[in-house]
């Protein structure tokens, strides 16, 4: 399949994701693959400082990191990041060990959680995969997500998040507010940013499923 071809599923697959896109989003980035294998409380920690740093090469961001992992227990879930990875994804999994608290305290991460996010991952596709080529040429990169990071609220940046994505609902014409939502939504979710983000024509690399490249990365074994 060639760019431009739609995507081959209607609904939020996070899996095809990984698999067409594993290849650029581990090379980006590399720093949460290379602590994939470890606990939950550290690859958190590194979580958050990955978003901080990606956050702040599109702006003036420099949030504080945590100075250490807080811990993570969870019932019924998988204890170390790289299985997590493997049954829910790094989209879902970024939304849920950083949404509810500062990454400094400790989570209990539930399948209830798991599956709110995925939920709010599948209307954002809903919403958003179908939507027509905007043009715009300047758009905020400074904005309420930004803000909360820079303040060390990783929780409040992702409540800002989905409060964007609801403006964007509303204002369906507004290309320079829905680029603002896409960088901020690849910020915690590289997967579906990346996905959405290459239909507007803002990533120059095609997805593996629709290009002749036979690379793998990304794909934990």
């Amino acid at each position: 399949m060639s760019k431009g071809t739609p995507y081959i599923s209607p609904e939020y697959n996070p899996h095809a994701l990984q698999r067409d896109w594993g290849f650029l989003v581990s090379a980006v980035r590399h720093e949460l693959f290379e602590v994939m294998h470890t606990s939950l409380g550290t690859f958190r920690a590194m979580l958050c400082g990955s978003v901080l740093q990606h956050a702040a090469e599109d702006s003036k961001v420099s949030g504080a990191m945590p100075g250490y992992p807080a811990k993570v227990t969870s019932e019924g879930i998988a204890q170390e990041g790289k299985q997590l990875y493997r049954e829910v994804g790094l989209d879902i999994m970024t939304l849920a060990l950083l949404a509810d608290v500062p990454a400094h305290r400790p989570l209990h991460l539930t399948q209830h959680s798991l599956i709110g996010h995925w939920r709010w991952l599948r209307d954002v596709w809903r919403e958003t995969q179908s939507r027509p080529k905007y043009d715009a040429t300047a758009f905020q990169t400074r904005d309420a997500v930004s803000d909360a990071l820079q303040n060390g609220k990783n929780n409040l940046a992702v409540a800002e998040l989905r409060k964007m994505f609801k403006e964007v609902q509303h204002a369906p014409e507004n290309d320079g507010l829905y680029f603002s939502f896409l960088n901020s939504l690849s910020l915690f979710c590289p997967f579906i940013g990346t996905e959405l983000l290459w239909r507007q024509g803002r990533i120059d690399h095609d997805p593996l499923g629709r290009s002749g490249t036979k690379d793998k990365e990304g794909l934990i074994e």
